[in-house]
């Protein structure tokens, strides 16, 4: 191809053709012959005409009968044609005969004086007489000077025609690119990159290379060599720089053209040759021809890119912030924060909690080696905390000199600081190890930072429930008794069970407590609603009802006054109360009740019968004046009372309810000759088996069996020994300390 364009452009500047019709010429010349060096024709032969009014050039490129020029065939997306030549010539075609396959196109030129065009001057000096300046040379029609080829004033670039059509896709796109690249430069390769934002750039195609000696002979090493140039050059072209010399890779002259777009470096085309000196001006004009026609298409594969990403990583974002939302755990927090940052964002990070008026402290580390999370975490202990600067910023990890070189390189060379801070407050830092080649690039920078203020308002959060849950527990320890008295004859036992899973203060209550020799009471209710309104009403209603007691109130007269109490205070809430006296006497207990709008309690018989124990009456805080009355009733000996509140019956599973058709009762039924104990741990069993998820009111369930005479009998018998076994140790101490007196007299 070489020969044939010198051949040309000498015989053009011979008949002094104007230089814009010479351009066209060696265009359409060069794209017929690349066409046949294409498809392997062999040897091609090269014919000039011009007729002799010299107003038509004709240029003929012949070679052996049967092969079949593009010049043949239509455009279409699988055969391209000779577009250039399509669209400057005006006349083009092709002659068969038997023993060669001739393409040809012809030029109408425009009827100038010839001598004038010879004339022309190249660089300021006449290349056709040999007016040269000192130090230049004439090269192919172009002046040489200090090395570098400048084309003749008579070849300006000219807009060039797409030679391939439009409709392909983006790798066939860029195929078609590196090989008439390659084809209209005759360069020994030619390559496409291409890079995301913020990333070096990549082959994405390319064709051919010479193989010299000492040139890499695998493919992904000359990739590696052509990157790294292509990265050379893209940095001496945006700081404004002469072109910087570069790696030796087996060739000496490369030419490059940007792909840009608003000023933007989206890729670059590059053509490379083995020998020196192969390239010239025009060759960088068809280069940025062809990188002006990949910009569209670059531009619209980083756009559908970066839509695509966008998508991505805001549906990652969105199921990591449910996934920490989920989790009230902060360790737990902490931990699922440090899986999602890797290996998504990065080779590794550290997670550093502030305390307060502290420095920050190692909470968690993750690597995407688990192997290697030790020894990280031993490096991480010899560097220092990290400052929390910006919200974006890459700096040197003080302790990667620190590390051996293996464990540094392992690491990365480069570490991202990314604060755990919401827009109010600051919880931590986050170190992140670098992803590997290339880095942090802007689009890992952002998804790092909204990542991390996701996981920090996730770790508030969690922070907020757990103080709040203390606060709960320990509110609600202060409204129920902190313990229960034994009461002679008497086997008792509750369950409590706040709702949800946050134990929040407020709802049932219970309490037990002597109210004076041989007498106790007990309470069990249920404030109206749960939180801080109904943990006022609660502790109101138990130190209220203590107080009463020591009057001398009686259980309906303790409840009255209560009412009266709630009423005054102007509380809002209602509460259902079960208030009563217990009375053992050795053959069972004497039992009196009053049911303030609470359910009536059941009682279990040793045969499984179950009956209900009094009538409910009106709500505290309803009225004034309920006018409460006590009713009464006997445990037997093997008889148990049972008392629950609402959270129990109003269970709900698949739209019923547990006590739907006297359920409790039958439950009931089955706890025969059970402890009390063993009664509420299988009722509170029931309860939680009953609905699919947790509770969602209150639950407190209260057992009362009056013991059995065979187990009183028992019990004294048992307390009879324990006294026998106290008196004979006693009497054994004092004979030892007798004897021991004896023998130091």
């Amino acid at each position: 191809m070489s020969a044939a364009r010198q051949h040309l452009r000498t015989v053009l500047l011979e008949w002094g053709l104007p230089p814009a019709d010479a351009h066209e010429a060696l265009l359409a010349a060069d794209e017929l012959v690349a066409d046949a060096v294409l498809r392997k024709a062999g040897d091609v032969e090269l014919t000039c005409r011009l007729d002799g009014a010299g107003e038509r050039l004709r240029v003929e490129v012949g070679g052996p009968a049967g092969a079949r020029p593009a010049a043949s065939e239509p455009a279409s997306s699988e055969r391209l044609g000779l577009r250039l030549t399509h669209t400057l010539a005006e006349q083009w075609g092709v002659t068969y005969t038997r023993e060669s396959t001739t393409a040809w196109f012809e030029l109408v030129l425009p009827n100038v004086g010839r001598s004038q065009a010879s004339s022309e001057r190249l660089g300021g000096a006449d290349a056709s007489s040999g007016d040269v300046p000192e130090g230049a040379r004439v090269l192919d029609g172009a002046l040489v000077l200090d090395g570098v080829r400048e084309p003749s004033p008579g070849f300006p670039p000219a807009p060039m025609p797409l030679p391939w059509p439009s409709g392909l896709s983006t790798e066939a796109m860029f195929d078609q690119v590196v090989q008439w690249t390659r084809a209209i430069t005759q360069a020994d390769a030619a390559y496409v990159l291409v890079g995301a934002a913020g990333e070096d750039l990549r082959v994405r195609s390319s064709t051919g290379f010479a193989q010299p000696a000492g040139s890499p002979d695998e493919t992904d090493e000359a990739d590696a060599w052509i990157e790294q140039a292509a990265r050379l050059l893209a940095e001496a072209q945006d700081d404004g720089r002469e072109p910087p010399r570069l790696p030796d890779g087996g060739c000496l002259s490369v030419i490059s053209a940007p792909i840009r777009r608003d000023g933007e470096r989206l890729g670059m085309v590059v053509a490379v040759a083995v020998p020196a000196d192969r390239f010239g001006t025009l060759d960088v004009t068809r280069l940025r021809f062809a990188a002006d026609a990949l910009t569209p298409v670059v531009a619209d594969e980083r756009r559908a890119r970066a839509h695509r990403d966008y998508r991505t990583w805001i549906g990652f974002l969105a199921e990591a912030g449910e996934l920490l939302a989920g989790t009230l755990d902060a360790n737990l927090v902490v931990a699922l924060g440090a899986q999602l940052i890797v290996p998504r964002i990065g080779g590794w990070c550290a997670v550093y909690l502030d305390a307060p008026g502290e420095s920050g402290e190692l909470a968690h580390v993750w690597h995407a080696d688990e192997q290697r999370i030790g020894a990280l975490r031993a490096a991480l202990g010899m560097a220092d905390v990290p400052s929390g600067g910006p919200a974006r910023r890459v700096r040197a990890w003080p302790g990667l000199d620190r590390l051996p070189v293996p464990a540094r390189l392992s690491c990365g060379p480069e570490v991202l600081e990314v604060p755990l801070a919401t827009r109010d407050q600051r919880v931590g830092t986050v170190l992140l190890g670098g992803p590997g080649a290339g880095g942090f690039h802007s689009d890992l920078v952002q998804l790092a930072e909204d990542l991390c203020a996701r996981i920090a308002a996730a770790l508030l959060t969690a922070r907020s429930y757990t103080e709040q849950a203390a606060a709960s527990l320990t509110l609600q320890r202060g409204l129920l008794p902190s313990r229960l008295p034994p009461i002679p004859g008497l086997d008792y036992d509750i369950v409590y069970a706040p709702a949800g899973q946050d134990a929040a203060a407020g709802g049932d209550f219970y309490d037990v407590f002597s109210a004076a020799p041989g007498r106790w009471r007990f309470t069990l209710g249920d404030v109206c609603g749960t939180g801080p309104e109904a943990a006022t009403v609660t502790g109101l209603a138990r130190h209220t009802l203590r107080a009463l007691c020591r009057e001398g109130h009686d259980p309906a007269s303790a409840l009255e006054r209560l009412n009266e109490a709630m009423l005054d205070d102007g509380v809002e809430r209602l509460l259902t109360a079960m208030h009563g006296e217990l009375r053992p006497d050795g053959r069972g207990v004497a039992l009196s009740v009053v049911l303030a709008g609470h359910i009536p309690p059941l009682l279990l018989r040793p045969d499984g019968a179950v009956r209900t124990v009094g009538e409910s009456q009106i709500l505290l805080g309803a009225m004034r004046s309920p006018g409460y009355e006590a009713e009464t009733a006997r445990l037997a000996p093997g008889e148990l009372l049972l008392c629950v509140t609402d959270g129990v019956t109003e269970r709900r599973r698949d739209g019923l309810l547990l006590d739907d058709g006297d359920g409790l009762a039958e439950l009931l039924s089955t706890c025969t000759g059970l402890t009390a104990r063993a009664v509420t741990r299988r009722l509170h069993t029931a309860v939680r088996q009953w609905g699919d998820g947790p509770l969602d009111d209150d639950v407190a369930i209260f057992a009362l069996r009056a013991i059995p005479l065979a187990d009183l009998n028992m019990d004294a018998d048992m307390d009879a020994d324990m006294d026998a076994d106290m008196n004979l140790n006693t009497d054994l101490n004092t004979d030892l300390n007798m004897d021991a007196e004896k023998r130091e007299g």
